[in-house]
């Protein structure tokens, strides 16, 4: 197989970034040749360094005072051209790519307007977003451009594949749903974690009944929801030592000071806690009890299947994304969108009933291991890899990726 050149909007330390991380250096191990494009940077340059050869795209320089007037004063809606993609573009020209593998449709206006070059290329697309991500992070007619150029779609779940196929009439048999996780590494690193440091960081009672979230906050996090839910059940608890901690909710985040608003009017900020993004989420999420995925909208979040591995009952929302799928009736449980009192009942639930979180705690675990083998789910990428970019001519074969039959 030629080359293969990975698109990531950004290098920050977020699910589809550190999917990606995870399939680059998966991919490495197999012998697979690629390079990594990043149209931002982020804290993961370092890591990505580590498992490929990278272009990062530098941002532009600040404008003046007097260039900011100026654009006010033409009205003008031209976007400023980056000076440095004409070094982008001789790196990646220089190199003999078989296969563009875009990661997140937040690249299509990217691959679309800055990428005219690659276009003859076949394209992969990993999907991750629904609808509110779709149009948060791109727009109509870059997606649509996108996927007229894709071979194969790669769908986490099956919610995130029906949306494609009904929204935008991306043909079923050119669609895969899987995800990617790297179980073993997850499980080496759990082995190795720090129990206690929530315990450290937060100053919580040794009995504490921990209910936790994580994700970087937003509105489509539902952190709000989050914390309707925490003022429900504390309510209806309140001799008990019950906590709800949110893992990436830090004061750079625009969305930090509303949640915080809410918080300090409940009067509840001694048992709801917030904690900045950080790389040891694992050690902090090793203290819940339960997880509690408030999401509005989650394709089907990587976070999700850390709990899981670390054995954590998950409470979510159906129609909220892919989560359903793995949690279904014996994993936690699922509940009505954004319904807050089934939510809260089903916390409280988890609470009365230390036996019920150990059973569906253990069935959440044994569900990934069984539905998201890592080398499985390696082999169908390269498999899709092969199909769109067969070895012998580097040609795209749209035509060909309906062999390869949707996913389970």
């Amino acid at each position: 197989m030629q080359k293969v050149l990975f698109i990531s909007h950004d290098a920050n330390r977020a699910g589809s970034q550190l999917l990606l991380l995870q399939l680059i250096g998966l991919l490495k191990e197999k012998g697979v040749a690629t390079h990594l494009l990043l149209c931002e940077g982020g804290d993961l340059v370092t890591e990505f360094t580590q498992v490929t050869s990278v272009t990062l795209v530098k941002p532009l320089p600040p404008r003046t005072l007097s260039q900011r007037a100026l654009g006010l004063l033409t009205r003008s809606k031209t976007a400023v051209a980056n000076p440095d993609l004409i070094r982008v573009k001789a790196e990646l020209l220089a190199q003999n790519f078989g296969l563009v593998f875009v990661n997140s449709v937040a690249n299509s206006g990217f691959y679309k307007d800055q990428l005219p070059y690659l276009h003859s290329l076949p394209v992969v697309l990993f999907a991750h977003e629904l609808q509110m991500s779709v149009a948060t992070y791109t727009e109509p007619v870059s997606l649509k451009f996108l996927l007229s150029r894709c071979c194969h779609l790669i769908a986490v779940s099956r919610a995130v594949a029906n949306y494609y196929v009904a929204s935008y009439q991306y043909p079923i048999g050119q669609v895969s749903t899987f995800t990617l996780i790297n179980t073993a590494d997850i499980q080496q690193r759990i082995s190795t974690i720090n129990s206690k440091l929530l315990q450290q960081e937060l100053d919580l009672p040794s009995d504490a009944i921990v209910v936790g979230g994580c994700g970087n906050a937003e509105w489509r996090k539902g952190n709000d929801i989050f914390n309707l839910i925490a003022r429900a059940v504390i309510e209806q608890r309140p001799d008990q030592p019950i906590y709800f901690v949110w893992v990436g909710a830090g004061d750079s985040q625009p969305f930090y000071e509303l949640i915080k608003f809410d918080i300090d009017r409940f009067g509840l900020a001694d048992k709801i806690r917030l904690i900045p993004p950080t790389p040891r989420a694992l050690d902090i999420m090793t203290r819940f009890d339960i997880f509690l995925l408030s999401s509005r909208e989650d394709p089907y979040p990587l976070v999700v299947l850390e709990a899981a591995l670390l054995q954590k009952p998950i409470v979510c929302f159906d129609g909220a994304g892919g989560a359903p799928e793995l949690v279904e009736h014996d994993a936690g449980d699922v509940v009505k969108y954004l319904d807050v009192p089934a939510a809260t009942k089903s916390v409280l639930t988890l609470i009365d009933n230390k036996q019920l979180r150990i059973t569906q705690g253990k069935k959440a675990h044994d569900k990934v291991l069984e539905r998201h083998d890592t080398a499985s789910s390696v082999q169908k990428v390269i498999e899709v890899m092969q199909i769109c970019c067969p070895e012998s001519t580097g040609e795209k074969v749209v035509a060909e990726s309906a062999k390869i039959s949707p996913a389970a």
